[in-house]
């Protein structure tokens, strides 16, 4: 056959492709092995070796809950070879881990027959990777890079991280605030005290408590903070009532309380903001009340006794010690008519005794009483004493000064005593 140029003549002399082959080929340029396609058995021969490497590696199966996503691939991979009896065939010989024969391994009766593959994934169903890769049910995401999920060449960003209820921490004097978790704790029960939720911009101060997280915390103290332009936020030390604390910043503590729904504040009663005023706080333990009380009896010797009064002290009410008077021989049993009360705090009640006791000593009353039951027995706590000076040494025990003071017998006031 005539080759045909653009000139349009033929040239005879051309050599053929039957010639060039038919040549001694010594440098060998026409030994050229033909390429030679994978065919399937060969692919699935290969992932599933890519299987037994990771067994091999791992000492375990590749997990479907794995954080890598090649593991995922590869569990995804051995759970679609073991529901095809066609692979399980073609593959067993390369079941050096017996992963046939493993009884959870074996696949069910009903998965023996493939089922139709659902190609489609609804686009309202799809709401991550995780969505994706679980739909492929072909096998086409299942590419063995997976390093494209790596994030590199991207500047971090630097975040200040909160300390929102930061690192607790055992609270060793935990148990100089019992007392206030309980009080709390009666208080919600009996709905003494109002509840509100807490709002944004709210103003936290030593003493407040709040409900987070269920659990009570109270502001013990609340730090200095220089005042240099900045938002004001001074660190915290806040008591939970599971016995630990934290000395996080008021604006985390207050990011805490606005993102937690159920938080709460408890807001002060009435005698909390009247103790604020007379700078009384939540440290201050209120020790119970002093009370000074007159009798009402128609005993003709106390009777005759001036100014006689009874000067004691309780932990609880002044009304739920003297509820039952007329049976107590500490008040005469008789009726009695309270005529001042003082709540005290951090207040010794064994050195309060003992200070009034001494301090009136010469205004006690000595007296034999026969009571009800027909013993004898001789009061205590009652002195002859005017009122307002009753009222005097009670305040100057509390306060700590009564030491710079001396009972006046004649006058029945008391003086400060001589300095010489």
């Amino acid at each position: 056959m005539a080759i045909v140029h653009s000139n349009g003549k033929a040239e005879e002399n051309r050599l053929t492709l039957k010639d060039i082959f038919s040549m001694p080929d010594d440098l060998g340029l026409l030994n050229v092995k033909a390429i030679s396609s994978s065919s399937p058995k060969d692919l699935n021969a290969a992932r599933f070796e890519e299987i037994n490497l990771f067994i091999d590696q791992n000492g375990r199966l590749p997990l479907d809950d794995a954080k890598h996503l090649n593991e995922k691939q590869l569990a995804r991979r051995l759970k679609s070879i073991l529901t095809n009896s066609q692979n399980i065939s073609e593959l067993r010989s390369l079941d050096r881990h017996k992963l046939f024969d493993a009884p959870l391994l074996q696949p069910s009766p009903k998965q023996q027959e493939p089922e139709p593959v659902e190609v489609s994934v609804a686009a309202a169903n799809v709401t991550s990777l995780d969505d994706i890769f679980n739909s492929d049910a072909l096998g086409l995401l299942d590419i063995k890079a997976s390093d494209i999920f790596d994030i590199k060449h991207v500047p971090a960003i630097e975040r200040e991280m909160p300390d929102e209820i930061a690192q607790r921490t055992h609270c060793a004097d935990f148990y100089e605030f019992v007392s206030i978790f309980k009080r709390y704790h009666a208080n919600i029960q009996n709905k003494s005290v109002e509840i509100v939720p807490f709002k944004s911009g709210s103003q936290i101060d030593e003493g407040d408590v709040f409900i987070l997280r269920g659990m009570l915390c109270l502001v013990d103290e609340v730090g200095v903070t220089d005042e240099t332009g900045e938002r004001y936020n001074p660190r915290l030390r806040v008591i939970f009532e599971n016995s630990t604390e934290s000395n996080l910043l008021m604006r985390s503590l207050a990011a805490a309380l606005y993102k937690d729904e159920n938080s709460r504040r408890i807001l002060k009663d009435a005698s909390d903001v009247e103790n604020a005023f007379q700078n009384i706080t939540h440290k201050d333990k209120r020790s119970g009340v002093v009370y000074i009380v007159t009798t009402l009896s128609d005993n003709h010797a106390l009777k005759a006794v001036p100014n006689l009064f009874k000067i004691g002290y309780t932990e609880s009410t002044v009304e739920e010690r003297t509820k039952n008077a007329e049976k107590d021989t500490a008040f005469l049993e008789s009726s009695i008519r309270i005529v001042a009360s003082i709540e005290c705090f951090n207040l010794n009640p064994h050195r309060f005794e003992s200070l009034i006791h001494g301090f009136l000593s010469a205004q006690r009353l000595t007296i034999e009483l026969t009571g009800k039951n027909g013993q004898k027995y001789h009061p205590k706590e009652w002195f002859s004493v005017p009122l307002d000076t009753a009222r005097e040494v009670v305040r100057r025990i509390i306060d700590g000064t009564i030491i710079q003071y001396r009972m006046d017998n004649t006058t029945g006031k008391i003086q400060l005593k001589n300095k010489n």
